[in-house]
């Protein structure tokens, strides 16, 4: 009788593999994938809120960026989502669309200019966009507290590249601004024309509006039935379901039940249509 144990084999580790990220592909998913991230309290200032990361979220994939690239390069400023520099300059380097792109600083003191040359592979020429003192200057901008007055060359060069990356690859940056584009302007009062006063929303828009909310309030599914039970025709209710269902949050469960409901409410309804 031998003493001598069998070692099973085992299967190798795989080493090597290239990894991919996670890429929501419906709004529910991106909703989620925003929430645990709030909930995680990883999210950027500013994105505090999983409707507010989701939306980073989208307008990030919309141009390449992967979920997490997103949140860390979408900004908001004054309402608006824009790009940090380095997110951009790495969209259109990777999009095949750049032969090169050359940044530098040309004069001293206040006879500086900051200058982006970027080649689209194709064009005939190359881009070439400055922005001086003189240009900080007459937008109140040179001096200012801030990056303006501590990093002064780098945000003579990134107003450069923001002019050069947005003219040659708009397509690729999908229209955002650049977000060193609005360092030391933020705040700065904007004349607006008061608009006209709306119209009443209709009945069915109220209901709508009021479906919207019902996910995050306790009592879910009682306000969702009465919310179905104020519309007037079943294209209505459809419209308060969809609402619902679109708005995210849900499990797979609760539409089931949702669906239930509405089958409930409307049958009445598709009875006198049948008669």
């Amino acid at each position: 009788m031998s003493n001598v144990a069998t070692i099973e084999p085992r299967p190798q580790l795989a080493v090597g593999g290239k990894l991919s990220p996670i890429i929501p592909q419906t709004m529910d998913e991106a909703y989620r994938l925003a929430k645990a991230v709030c909930m995680a309290g990883m999210a950027p200032r500013g994105m505090d809120t999983p409707e507010k990361a989701m939306i980073a979220i989208m307008r990030g994939m919309e141009v390449g960026l992967t979920p997490f690239q997103a949140l860390d390069k979408i900004a908001v400023v004054n309402g608006r989502p824009t790009i940090w520099g380095d997110g951009a300059m790495a969209l259109v380097r990777a999009s095949g669309l750049c032969e090169w792109i050359k940044e530098k600083i040309e004069g001293t003191g206040d006879a500086r200019v900051g200058v982006c040359e970027a080649k689209r592979r194709g064009d005939p020429e190359a881009i070439r966009r400055t922005f001086s003192v003189t240009d900080a200057k007459k937008a109140g901008l040179w001096g200012k507290q801030g990056p303006w007055t501590q990093y002064e060359e780098r945000m003579l060069q990134m107003r450069a590249r923001a002019f050069t990356l947005r003219d040659g690859f708009a397509d690729v940056l999908g229209g955002l601004y650049l977000k060193e584009e609005f360092d030391g302007i933020e705040g700065k009062a904007v004349s607006i024309p008061t608009p006209p006063t709306p119209p009443a929303p209709s009945p069915v828009r109220a209901q709508l509006e009021a479906s919207v909310a019902l996910i995050e309030k306790p009592g879910f599914f009682e306000a969702y039935r009465k919310s179905l039970q104020a519309c007037e025709s079943v294209e209505e209710m459809n419209a308060v379901f969809d609402n619902v269902v679109d708005k995210g949050g849900l499990s797979e469960e609760e539409t089931e039940e949702c669906q239930r409901i509405l089958s409930e409410i409307a049958a009445p309804l598709w009875k006198d249509a049948d008669d």
